[in-house]
């Protein structure tokens, strides 16, 4: 049995996470443009501390591009070597006129983890606003500039920015289910709900669980009738579908982070955030990638950058690892599905 779970998208960089969007500009030279894309690679999949010598050698066989500096101080921040990505971004040099790049992103991360959130939110912000709205930069800047809007206690302000990625077909789910989050930390368990309605809705299907509970119990069945029940707003009956199916596969399904999410949306934060701290540890590596990202939200929330960021990296390690299609199957999918609304 596979389990196909919901996807979500936190873009770390580039088109290994948003699917057709064109990668960073690299050098010219044959080995250095291999050697650039083995370093945007393993950025991609989560690990920038590997990726750090490879934009290191590009660097220093062809210095002049603005895009091995710019990546290279992105991968210097998503490794929380905050002065690092300082002064590796101040070498991306671009031309009069040319718009800036990763590089912001990486002082965003930086700042946010050196406790200057002003800061951040004007780096990331710049970037928002310099860029097409839906380039892999965009969208990256967006998720980390709500993450710092959130350290800085602003709830309303985070939401407001979560709104271009709700309505975006790519982004929709992540930014419902951050919202979900947000809304049930500030009281309002009727918003949660609602979000998360409209969450289950993008990847429901139609409900075909057997109403009498008779005959053998089928776990593809009993995933999609509980992600129709949130669709249509019943979260008792949800709630019992996902428990039955946590209690008889527990390595197979993401039903403790729906179950978390169940808890934010009838209003239990504390219930909700200790259910989605434990999803972290449980289930398959898709899932527990997804806890983590969604836990970076909480972080967040409690004004912990460190613990945001590391978050956001391991979760997208995790993703990387995993090739499970996305809910609960019987037998191997060949469809290519993306991974929650599309965080890696």
């Amino acid at each position: 049995m596979q389990i196909r779970q919901v996807g979500i998208l936190i873009v770390i960089v580039g088109p290994l996470l948003a699917g057709c969007q064109q990668a960073p500009q690299a050098p010219q030279a044959p080995q250095a443009d291999l050697t650039f894309q083995r370093g945007v690679q393993l950025l991609a999949a989560g690990s920038p501390r590997s990726a750090i010598p490879f934009f290191t050698q590009v660097i220093a066989s062809a210095p002049d591009g603005p895009a091995p500096h710019a990546l290279l101080s992105l991968a210097y921040a998503l490794d929380l070597q905050r002065e690092r990505a300082i002064l590796q971004a101040a070498q991306a040099h671009r031309a009069q006129g040319e718009p800036p790049g990763w590089e912001l992103v990486a002082i965003g991360i930086a700042r946010m983890t050196q406790g200057q959130y002003e800061e951040a939110v004007q780096s990331l912000d710049r970037l928002v606003s310099a860029s097409s709205q839906s380039s892999p930069m965009a969208i990256s800047a967006r998720q980390w500039l709500t993450l710092a809007i959130l350290l800085k206690g602003d709830s309303p302000g985070a939401l407001e920015s979560l709104e271009p990625l709700i309505r975006s077909g790519s982004t929709r789910t992540t930014g419902l289910l951050w919202a979900v989050l947000i809304e049930s930390h500030t009281g309002r368990s009727p918003q949660a709900g609602e979000r998360l309605a409209e969450a289950a809705r993008t990847i429901a299907v139609p409900d075909r669980y057997p109403q009498d509970m008779g005959g053998e119990v089928d776990d593809q069945a009993t995933y999609d009738a509980a992600v129709a029940s949130l669709a249509k707003g019943e979260l008792p009956r949800a709630y019992q579908l996902f428990a039955a199916l946590q209690q008889r596969s527990p390595k197979f399904s993401d039903a403790p982070v729906w179950l978390s999410l169940i808890a934010a949306a009838q209003g239990d934060w504390p219930l909700a955030r200790s259910r989605l701290r434990e999803a972290c540890r449980k289930g398959s590596c898709r899932s527990q990638g997804l806890a983590k990202h969604l836990y970076s939200v909480v972080c967040a929330i409690d004004g912990k950058p460190d613990a945001a960021v590391q978050l956001v990296v391991v979760g997208q390690r995790l993703l990387g690892r995993s090739n499970l299609p996305l809910h609960v199957v019987k037998q191997p999918q060949s469809d290519v599905v993306w991974f929650s609304d599309v965080i890696k």
